[in-house]
């Protein structure tokens, strides 16, 4: 069922990468999060088929400002279809986004990966997902679904991971589950020398 947000077309006097615009990117955000946010904590953690997540608890969300619930469900979040295929090289990190979206009685789950880094997890990317610095959230929210958790992958120096194949605790791969959402979704504004602007 489609709930995306409602559009109000305005002119648009300002430049990309403006403040003025960066500003109202940053609202439509917010307003999305605000449509779109999980209430109650999944316990996400490895299924049953280590390749997979499961949720233990009953999660209740909003999807499109629209209640929505579901019970425990193992093997419920299945990689290595649409939205997350990309092998994770060796010595690497990387992000999946565990989502459920408005689909009455059952709502569906679906993944999406971010862009993998060599450095850490907090330099793992979104712009596969959406552009600029608040597109993947919105993107990511505007299309039905709610962020119900982020699963981080690191693999060592020997072992990749292959989404959808790789078991979750597999060798060589340590695997965190933390119920909501990624913080790098949502980063808040500065000014060009990173100070955080309304605290200076």
């Amino acid at each position: 069922m489609a709930t995306t947000a409602t559009v109000v077309l305005k002119p648009d006097d300002s430049a990309r990468g403006s403040q003025p615009r960066a500003s109202a990117e940053l609202g439509n955000a917010l307003a999305l999060l605000q449509l779109n946010q999980l209430f109650t904590a999944g316990g996400v953690t490895t299924a049953t088929t280590a390749a997979k997540a499961k949720l233990v608890n009953t999660a209740t969300f909003i999807v499109g400002g629209q209640f929505q619930s579901l019970g425990a469900t193992d093997n419920l979040w299945v990689l290595g279809a649409t939205g997350a295929t990309t092998v994770v090289a060796a010595s690497s990190w990387q992000k999946y986004l565990l989502l459920l979206d408005n689909t009455p009685t059952t709502p569906v789950a679906t993944v999406l990966e971010g862009v993998q880094s060599v450095i850490n997890a907090a330099s793992v990317g979104w712009s596969n997902i959406g552009v600029g610095t608040w597109g993947p959230l919105i993107a990511t929210l505007n299309s039905n679904r709610t962020i119900v958790a982020v699963a981080t992958v690191a693999t060592d120096a020997t072992h990749t991971f292959t989404p959808g194949t790789t078991a979750f605790n597999a060798a060589g791969i340590t695997t965190t589950f933390v119920d909501g959402i990624d913080p790098s979704l949502l980063p808040i504004l500065g000014d060009a020398t990173g100070r955080i602007l309304g605290t200076f």
